[in-house]
């Protein structure tokens, strides 16, 4: 059964309104893509759409974080250089993603995006920025995470619109936005 093709003769065909329901459709889009190797077959599995399910969680998480700080970052700040370092990196994802995307390499995309979200944005950043939130590093908070959303958006348009509407009042919808910068 596992690795096999569908085939309605095998009677081994998922209904996709089903997994929709169950998992979310950005949730799916994004675990169609990541990890699959171009020229690969596409191997889906419920625990990928777990993984991806707990991603878009997370997302929301860090959505409601942000929104939740708002209020704390209006104390005045000086510069930190993490803050700095930061900046940096999220103009290198910028980068790196658009160059992925640019050559079709969207599971590469796909793939820097998650691990870059998940174990550097959430894990680092938003844990460093928790003991020390002020207006400086809240800027950089909520700039981080607006490109994160828009890098993002090709892979999983539903979501980001709703946390951008949500987070940022719906001022302008991610699909019409300038994409990050990469220079």
């Amino acid at each position: 059964p596992l690795g096999k093709k569908m085939s309605k003769s095998k009677g081994n065909v998922v209904n996709p309104m089903e997994i929709v329901d169950q998992y979310g459709a950005d949730s799916i889009r994004f675990a169609l893509v990541y990890g699959t190797a171009l020229g690969n077959d596409q191997v889906l599995s419920y625990p990928k759409l777990e993984a991806m399910k707990k991603f878009s969680n997370k997302l929301w998480n860090m959505a409601r974080f942000i929104e939740m700080k708002k209020d704390e970052a209006s104390k005045e700040g000086k510069e930190n250089e993490n803050d700095k370092q930061w900046g940096k990196k999220i103009e290198e994802l910028s980068v790196e993603v658009t160059k992925h995307l640019e050559l079709y390499q969207f599971n590469y995309a796909a793939d820097r995006l998650y691990e870059f979200t998940w174990h550097e944005f959430a894990d680092k950043y938003i844990e460093d920025v928790k003991t020390r939130i002020d207006e400086k590093s809240y800027e950089t908070l909520k700039s981080s995470f607006m490109t994160i959303l828009k890098l993002l958006h090709p892979f999983m348009p539903f979501i980001t619109e709703e946390i951008n509407n949500t987070l940022y009042g719906g001022e302008n919808d991610i699909i019409i936005s300038q994409w990050p910068a990469t220079e």
